[in-house]
C-alpha cells in the first residue's frame, strides 16, 4: 500500500507498506513509525491543509542535477522573489541551497523530474526553474553553462558578487566524527570522488594506482560516500590537501575550495564533451588558481593519471596551474 499527499501537486508526505516493514517521508525525511508517525502524520496533514489555501503564489521546483542547483543558488538574485515558494525534487537541492543561499528555505517534494512546463494547481503557478529538455538543449549550444542560464534568464550576471558556502558547527563536528570512525588521518589526506552521474566512470585501476601512489608518498585517501551528506562532504574536503574528482555535480559544491583540485572530464551521454559547458575557467564563484582540468577527449587517460601523481608529493600539494 503506498498513500501520498501533495502540496501544490508535488508529493510532501509518502507513506509505504509492505508485508515486512512501514515507512513514512514527510519532505523527503524518513521518520520512525512507532515513536513519531501520529505526531508526524498530525503536524504533516495540517501543514499540507493550511498552505493549500494559499493562492496566487508562484512554486518554482528544481528538476535538474546538483551542479546546476548549485548554479541557480548562487544567481538566485537574478530570479528569486521574496513572495516565491521553492521546491527541489531532490534531498541534495535542499542542502545546496542552505549551503550557498540560506535566506531561501527550499522543500523537498519527492521526485518531480516529469514537470516539464508551468501547471496552475489550487490557484497557484508551479513551474520548473529550468526543465529537463531545456537544459539539454542550452547545452547543445556548447556554450558555457553560465552564459547560458544568463541568456535563459535574460539578464546580465556580471554584476552579482557569490559568496562561499556556509557550514554550520553542526555539520563540521558530524563529518569529522565520521572521519575519525573511518580512522582517515585528518592531518594529510587525498579526497577521492570517482563516481559522478554526468560523466562515464574510469577503470578502477585507475584510482587504484592513484591511491596506491598516495599512500607511497605518505598521504591517507579518503573515497566520498553517501555515508557524507553534500555539506558533509563539503566540510571534509576542506581539510584535504587535495581533491581529485571525476566531473560530478560534486565538483560544483567544492570548486570554491582553496585546495588543489583535479578534475576530469569523460564521456556523457547527452553531449560527449562537457568540458565546454562546465569548466571551472568559466564559473567565476571558482578558485581557478587551484584547479587543473583534464580531458579523456584530448588525453590519454594514462597521462592524466600521470600528471596526476606528479603533482602530489610527500612535500605537499603543488599549487600549480594548467
Amino acid at each position: 500500500m503506498q498513500r501520498e499527499v501533495h502540496l501544490f501537486g508535488l508529493p510532501i508526505i509518502r507513506v509505504k507498506k509492505t508485508e515486512l516493514c512501514e515507512k513514512r517521508y514527510f519532505l523527503g525525511i524518513q521518520y520512525k513509525v512507532k515513536k513519531y508517525a501520529q505526531r508526524y502524520d498530525s503536524f504533516a496533514e495540517a501543514f499540507a491543509a493550511n498552505v493549500r489555501g494559499v493562492h496566487d503564489r508562484r512554486i518554482r521546483v528544481i528538476v535538474n542535477n546538483t551542479g546546476e542547483a548549485v548554479t541557480y543558488a548562487r544567481t538566485h538574485a537574478l530570479w528569486y522573489k521574496p513572495d516565491e515558494l521553492v521546491f527541489g525534487s531532490r534531498p541534495q537541492h535542499a542542502d545546496i541551497f542552505r549551503m550557498f543561499a540560506p535566506q531561501i528555505p527550499v522543500f523537498y517534494c519527492g521526485n518531480a523530474a516529469e514537470l516539464n512546463e508551468p501547471q496552475s494547481i489550487d490557484g497557484n503557478c508551479v513551474e520548473p526553474l529550468l526543465t529537463g529538455p531545456q537544459l539539454i538543449a542550452l547545452n547543445n549550444q556548447g556554450k558555457p553553462f553560465l552564459q547560458s542560464w544568463a541568456e535563459h534568464m535574460q539578464v546580465d550576471v556580471s554584476p552579482l558578487s557569490y559568496s562561499r558556502a556556509a557550514i554550520s558547527s553542526e555539520v563540521e563536528r558530524s563529518a569529522l566524527i565520521k572521519a575519525q570512525a573511518l580512522r582517515l588521518n585528518l592531518d594529510n589526506f587525498v579526497f577521492l570522488s570517482p563516481a559522478a552521474r554526468s560523466c562515464e566512470a574510469l577503470p578502477t585501476a585507475f584510482w587504484d594506482e592513484i591511491e596506491t601512489s598516495l599512500r607511497a608518498k605518505g598521504h591517507d585517501v579518503f573515497y566520498n560516500s553517501t555515508l557524507f551528506s553534500i555539506p558533509e562532504a563539503y566540510a571534509l574536503a576542506s581539510h584535504a590537501r587535495a581533491i581529485i574528482a571525476l566531473r560530478s555535480g560534486l565538483c560544483d559544491v567544492l570548486c570554491d575550495l582553496p585546495i588543489p583540485q583535479f578534475i576530469i572530464y569523460s564521456y556523457n551521454k547527452f553531449h560527449g564533451d562537457l568540458q565546454p559547458m562546465y569548466s571551472f575557467e568559466h564559473f567565476p564563484w571558482a578558485t581557478r588558481e587551484f584547479i587543473r582540468e583534464y580531458n579523456v577527449f584530448k588525453q590519454d587517460v594514462n597521462i592524466i593519471q600521470e600528471d596526476i601523481l606528479a603533482h602530489t608529493s610527500t612535500k605537499g600539494i603543488h599549487k600549480t596551474k594548467n
